[in-house]
């Protein structure tokens, strides 16, 4: 009896204030392991945000730069010119196929563009926002001639046929001139580009000379021709975004979350002007509208305002957390976003790329 008693009396269990005691710890425990699992989710959530930031805005950057670099590039013709760009097309100088202006820009989405002076303007533009318009051959093409033109009305006689199509704007360079025109159909390697009805189509047959097989740099070449513009819009998901638009296709969104491009154009304004083009830098960098000779545009500076997808603050955070920041995104002294007063996260960036080919 005495040894069951003194078993019931060391397995009586706890008083009240043992457990309660037990159980106030046990809370702040778990309190304090809720409060570092919300922190370390707040902590992932906006450094996720701002990874997919970053990748956003260099995705924008390439596709820009790419472009940039190679505005101009009508084959290895070494000057733009009325005497050495021809088109056979019935609109060639409608701002979709105007080849004669390889580089374009459009001030804070209103306006005009320059130098062209056309009014045709990206359906959507968020407004307060730069766009730019290149024009360029496919520098990738290996289409290329291989029997000289019987006369100006011939078809264009090539190695392959099979990334071209019926309707597609072409160029057909040497290192002396090019003459660009609406592909209207094939008989077997032979490029046709009568003329017809359409928009564009082809006013004439004859071209600018009859093109015979080069062998200068890279040949007599048959590319692809593209107007293309970028511009900022609103996305699908409701962020705006940067669009492309080819010709006079549809635009198509490339990357979501850019809410903003400034654009400035480096010109060589040095006098006496150095008669090599290779040692022109940039004296001066100025908007679109600034500039005085888009023939001395050596360089381009891109700015882009990228933001993050949600405004994901919460609780106090909508409170205090609040983007009061000033953004200069051409980096021209300039503010050009003040005070958003949202819960985005911003990040600019800048590129400068070198124009590789004469205006």
């Amino acid at each position: 009896m005495k040894s069951f008693r003194q078993h019931m009396t060391e397995n009586r269990g706890f008083s009240l204030v043992e457990l309660m005691v037990a159980l106030t710890i046990g809370l702040i425990i778990l309190s304090a392991v809720s409060m570092l699992f919300v922190g370390s989710k707040k902590t992932y959530t906006a450094q996720d945000s701002l990874a997919r930031l970053q990748e956003n805005a260099r995705f924008a950057m390439q596709f820009l730069t790419k472009d940039l670099r190679l505005a101009g590039y009508y084959g290895c013709i070494s000057d733009i010119a009325p005497d050495s760009v021809y088109s056979t097309l019935n609109n060639s100088t409608d701002f979709a196929y105007n080849a004669q202006v390889p580089l374009e820009g459009l001030n804070h989405g209103t306006g005009t563009w320059y130098p062209s002076a056309s009014t045709t303007l990206p359906s959507g533009i968020v407004s307060g926002t730069d766009a730019i318009t290149i024009r360029v051959a496919d520098a990738g093409s290996s289409i290329f001639l291989t029997n000289e033109m019987s006369n100006k009305t011939d078809g264009l006689t090539v190695n392959s046929v099979s990334d071209i199509s019926s309707g597609d704007i072409i160029m057909v360079s040497d290192c002396a001139s090019t003459d660009i025109m609406n592909v209207t159909g094939f008989s077997g390697l032979q490029i046709l580009h009568a003329p017809g009805s359409g928009n564009p189509s082809n006013s004439t047959q004859t071209l600018s000379k009859v093109y015979s097989p080069s062998t200068g740099p890279g040949g007599t070449r048959v590319m692809k021709f593209w107007t293309r513009r970028y511009f900022i819009g609103t996305g699908a998901s409701g962020n705006p975004a940067l669009f492309r638009q080819d010709n006079n296709g549809t635009a198509v969104e490339l990357v979501d979350g850019i809410e903003n491009m400034r654009i400035q154009y480096g010109e060589y304004t040095a006098s006496p002007s150095d008669a090599n083009r290779s040692n022109w830098v940039p004296s001066v960098y100025r908007n679109a509208s600034a500039v005085s000779d888009w023939t001395k545009v050596v360089s381009v500076r891109i700015g882009i305002l990228a933001r993050t997808l949600s405004d994901s603050a919460t609780g106090r955070a909508k409170e205090t957390d609040i983007d009061t920041g000033n953004y200069d995104i051409d980096g021209d002294g300039n503010v050009d976003l003040s005070n958003p007063g949202d819960h985005f996260k911003r990040r600019i960036f800048q590129y400068v790329v070198q124009l590789r080919n004469a205006l």
